[in-house]
């Protein structure tokens, strides 16, 4: 038996024992990584701040370079069905899950992608003293996220631990890409444009207007 069909029957275990209690909150974990909306809104608050936009813009970036390579390049390439298409077994165990319906091909996953990619961009652009805390609760997000999109046989455990590889490398190529831009903007910082996306802090706003 292949490790996706191990992690899929275990998935399918906790669905028969509390399926009930679980369906609901694998939904809405699965939820909040639905299009990565959650992440990016987090990454847009944090481009408010002239501190922060640095880690905002990182985020940004990295979920954008993960779903281009997902939805463009891999998902095309590999045409993988989703596993409740795949078996009349695995449809049952989805239909046990709730039957909540996803477009697309399975491989890689576009959820896994997304959370990757904003907690690992947040780890390594924050400062030392907060990276262990950002560290432990990605950990436990990711692998709850993991587990919601096998849970709902959505996909299989290797679309996931390949969605973290390439969400895990989008990360690092973005604070690449994002750093070259910030330093281009220092080096013509007399620029109105270039100064503003330097400069721009929304709280100097609220300052004003207070």
């Amino acid at each position: 038996m292949s490790l996706d069909s191990i992690f899929i029957e275990f998935v399918h275990s906790l669905c028969e024992r509390f399926g009930t209690v679980l369906t609901p909150i694998f939904r809405l974990i699965s939820l909040c990584g639905e299009k990565a909306w959650l992440f990016l809104l987090i990454a847009l608050i944090l481009c408010l701040r002239k501190k922060t936009r640095w880690i905002g813009a990182t985020i940004i970036f990295a979920i954008f370079i993960g779903f281009i390579v997902s939805d463009y390049v891999m998902k095309p390439f590999f045409m993988r069905m989703r596993p409740y298409t795949a078996s009349n077994l695995f449809q049952d165990y989805w239909t046990m899950a709730g039957a909540y319906k996803d477009d697309g091909y399975s491989m890689p996953s576009g959820h896994t992608i997304g959370i990757t990619a904003f907690f690992v961009s947040l780890y390594i652009t924050s400062a030392k003293k907060s990276r262990k805390l950002i560290k432990n609760i990605g950990i436990v997000s990711i692998a709850l996220m993991v587990m919601s999109r096998c849970y709902l046989m959505h996909h299989y455990f290797s679309d996931c631990m390949v969605g973290i590889l390439v969400g895990f490398i989008s990360a690092y190529i973005s604070k690449i890409i994002i750093r070259a831009i910030f330093n281009l903007c220092k080096r013509f910082g007399d620029n109105p444009f270039f100064n503003f996306v330097l400069n721009f802090d929304v709280t100097n706003l609220i300052n004003k207007n207070d």
